[in-house]
This record gives structure tokens, sequence and C-alpha cells, in this order.
């Protein structure tokens, strides 16, 4: 029995260091990581930073446990013992180790993380269906389940998402970010992220929240003007990729970045099908 809680403290830790990649990790306050204009990243996902592993433990920043002993590298630093030491002894962490480590566990920067990407996903499907429902290839499988309430109900939820992946900000002690950071494009002047794209981010969300608010306003607006406002759609779409590609620490890592820019392209190329389609369409015309 006494094995087996052992063990079970083990894995408790290491799932809680996993996410702790921002932005000084699991470092003592003794050991101070010179960032510079870097972007702070965990790659491997030990709870260590990438700069943190070159300047201080010596550790490879792409392979969560250096000495191969089963214990991620972050977790030896915690307990105290040498993460390129194979034969340092490698035995579960105590009881007050375990303990204090839940007290620090971040929690806004995991909602942070998790609603920027429960956001994009909403944001995508909006799209999708909005292009989709007018591509003469996909229309025919679209069309069949697509409903307007859905389409609005989806943006609705991105734009939701997109407000607790802001406010979360307002709780992370790392950043220190206030209300104006959060809502006035380029009023933060952090050095900690790329305030330009954290702008493009900001933008994003007030031009979908036009959108969302106008489309369940749709019968008591002028339909021109609904629809050139729903032209803001692309432009929202790209700002909140360049925000999320510069600014997400996820993106450092190589899978969920090409995961994020392909079905970003998913996109692009079902509007220039459409496009191709329409001039086609036209050129035929004229041909006739």
């Amino acid at each position: 029995m006494k094995t087996g809680k052992l063990k079970f403290k083990t894995v408790v830790l290491a799932v809680a260091l996993l996410a702790m990649s921002f932005p000084a990790g699991i470092a003592t306050a003794e050991n101070n990581v010179d960032y510079g204009d870097q972007v702070v990243i965990d790659s491997d996902l030990d709870g260590l930073t990438d700069q943190a592993e070159v300047q201080i433990y010596g550790t490879d920043p792409i392979n969560p446990d250096t000495d191969g002993d089963g214990i991620l590298d972050g977790a030896e630093v915690v307990r105290g013992t040498d993460p390129q030491d194979a034969d340092d002894p490698a035995t579960a962490l105590g009881e007050n180790i375990a303990g204090n480590l839940g007290d620090e566990t971040p929690w806004a920067w995991y909602v942070v993380r998790a609603s920027g990407f429960v956001s994009f996903g909403f944001l995508w499907i909006t799209i999708f269906l909005g292009l989709a429902i007018r591509n003469p290839w996909l229309k025919k499988f679209i069309e069949p389940a697509y409903s307007f309430d859905f389409h609005c109900f989806t943006a609705a939820a991105a734009v939701f998402w997109t407000l607790v992946h802001g406010a979360g900000l307002l709780f992370d002690e790392s950043i220190g970010f206030g209300i104006k950071d959060v809502a006035i494009p380029y009023f933060s002047q952090a050095t900690i992220i790329d305030t330009d794209y954290l702008a493009l981010g900001i933008m994003a969300f007030y031009m979908m929240a036009i959108m969302t608010v106008t489309s369940y306003l749709r019968q008591h607006i002028n339909h021109w003007l609904w629809r050139v406002l729903h032209f803001l759609n692309p432009l929202a779409f790209i700002f909140a990729v360049m925000h999320g590609y510069q600014n997400g620490t996820d993106m450092k890592n190589v899978y969920i970045a090409g995961a994020y820019l392909a079905s970003s392209a998913v996109l692009v190329l079902v509007y220039l099908s459409s496009l191709v389609a329409v001039i086609w369409g036209k050129f035929n015309k004229k041909s006739a």
C-alpha cells in the first residue's frame, strides 16, 4: 500500500508539472532567468522553461527526462535531485512537496490557454459554415444540416470564450494585466508578450462581437448594412490567427502549431474554391 501511494503522488506531481510552462516554471526565486525578448515556453512540457533548462539546470529543453530515470526534469528540481544524474535517487516525492505544488498551480493560465483554443474552434466552425453554405461543392453536404440559428450560436460561443480568454489574463499574477491592457488595443506596455499581436486579438474580439450582435438583430437592421458588417469576418479570423500563433505559448509545439495552421488553411481553400466557382460561372455566362 505504501508503494502504491508513493507512485500515485509521483503521477500527481508529473501531471501538475506538465502544464507549468509560464513564465518562470518552477524555478526558485534565487534562480533568475534572463528571457530577454524570447518567448517563454516549455517545449518538452517537463515543468521547466526552455531558457531555465539551458541557463540554470543544464538539462535538455526538448527532452522531458534528460537523465532517463523515469522522473520529469521539473519533478527532480522540485524534490532536489539532479535531473542530469540517473543515479541520483529517483524515488517518489513526499506529501509536503505534492501539497505545496498544488497551491502553486497556475489555474488562471490554464483557463487562458484552454479558452483560447475553444474560442478558436467555435470561430472556425462559424466561418466554415458561412463559407461552405455558399460553396457549390460543399453546399450539397452542408445545406441539409445548416441552420442560421446554429450559425449564430457558434458565433456567440466564440465571443463568450474569447471573453473568458481575455478575462483570464486579469487573474494571472505572472503578467500583471489590468482591464485596459486587455480591452484597449496597443494600451499594454508589457514586455513578456508581443503587444502588437495582443492588439490584433483585442480587435478581433470586437469584430466578432459586432458580427454576432448584428446577426441576432438581422431582422431589425438594414440587410445591406448587415452584409457590409459581415465582411469583417475574414479580417477578424486573420487577426485571431496571427494573435494566437504569435502569442500562444502552445504554438511552440510543432504538432499544435501545425494543426492550428492547417485548420486555418482549410478555410482559405474553401474561400478560394468559392471564388473560383463564381469567376468560372461568370466566364461561362459571357462565353454563352
